[in-house]
């Protein structure tokens, strides 16, 4: 049962490109719905955004997230819960842009702005709701 759970995280994460990410100053929430591009096998999501935006002021103040991604359609909620983690590399960032664009290729002029930063989450758990009463919770690989 938990390997097929399993395998439906994984699909969902690959068939979205959208969710809606939350942030938090410490203080208050901040929802955002963002475009995304993840790296299942280890459970890494990239975000492009403004550096000037709050959600990039909350990262750097608090660094847990959630996301949500849903198949409403199927009454199927997603919730990954994870951390921020700023990349060093420059050419790293450079090359994962690039992977973002292949998968959404409508946001290049926004990624090319000068304030636009590349955003890393390490997912850390996800939990998987079906209905109103299937639910299911693991740690992620990297945990």
């Amino acid at each position: 049962m938990s390997k097929q759970k399993i395998k439906l995280i994984e699909d969902i994460i690959k068939a979205k490109d959208i969710c809606v990410l939350a942030t938090s100053d410490g203080i208050a929430p901040h929802t955002s719905l963002m475009h995304y591009f993840a790296d299942h096998a280890v459970m890494k999501f990239y975000f492009l955004t403004s550096s000037t935006s709050k959600k990039s002021k909350n990262l750097k103040k608090n660094p847990h997230v959630s996301l949500l991604i849903d198949r409403r359609d199927e009454n199927i909620a997603l919730s990954i819960e994870g951390i921020y983690s700023p990349i060093k590399k420059q050419q790293t960032v450079e090359a994962i842009v690039k992977l973002f664009l292949l998968k959404n290729p409508h946001m290049k002029e926004f990624a090319m702005h000068p304030e636009t930063e590349l955003v890393r989450i390490e997912g850390k758990s996800a939990e998987l709701v079906q209905g109103f009463t299937d639910v299911f919770f693991t740690k992620l690989k990297n945990y």
